[in-house]
Parts: structure tokens; sequence; C-alpha cells
């Protein structure tokens, strides 16, 4: 299993990437929204499918997680804020990430015996 963080103080978001061998991707994105003005973390699931240069991400897996942990107003838009929710969402969320990362390592197991047959 590989972890990739990204920060784009730009773009106000910060990833968190867990990638397993068969490129099933467990992902936590906290973003700020400067419209409404709230900070949000999202638990996702999806699987990458390389096609010449391109990597797509396909979302509808063994069933489509997208799981809002996280959802705080806040008054000003702050990178520190955006930090610290983002390593509270990685622990609220920690359960759930070893449960669909376990769920995608049996499905590639299956999906191999499957094709060994």
């Amino acid at each position: 299993m590989k972890e990739n963080k990204v920060v784009n103080q730009d773009g106000r978001k910060i990833t968190t990437t867990y990638t397993l061998e068969n490129n099933y991707r467990v992902k936590v994105s906290t973003y700020h929204f400067s419209n409404s003005k709230v900070i949000r973390s999202i638990l996702s699931e999806c699987i990458t499918r390389e096609s010449g240069i391109f990597t797509m991400e396909t979302h509808a897996l063994y069933r489509d997680h997208n799981e809002l942990i996280i959802s705080e107003p806040v008054a000003r838009y702050s990178f520190k804020l955006l930090e610290d929710q983002h390593a509270r969402a990685l622990e609220a969320a920690a359960i759930a990430i070893s449960s669909l990362l376990a769920q995608g390592e049996a499905s590639e197991r299956e999906c191999q015996k499957d094709q060994a047959a």
C-alpha cells in the first residue's frame, strides 16, 4: 500500500490517498468552500484505469462510497485550519479507511481466483 498526501494551497484542498497494488484507492479530501464558508472532509473510494498517458478514476465500484466525515463553518479561510481539520478527518475515518482497504484487497483476491480458474 502506498500513501500519498497532496497539498494545494491555491486550490484550498488537501488530499491523502491510500493506493493498493490493484489500483484500488481510498481518499480523504479536505476542501474549503468559499461560497458557503465551510471546510468539508470527504472519504471516497475509486479504482484507477490507465489508458495511454491518461489515468482515469472510476468511482462506482463495489458500492459507491462517498461519505462526509466533517463539515465545519469558518468565518475566514486559513490554511492552518484546513490542515487541522484534515488531520482530524484522518483520525475520525481511520477505521473506515482500514475497512475499505481490507474490502479492496479481498475483492482483488477474488478476481485473481476467478481469472486463474
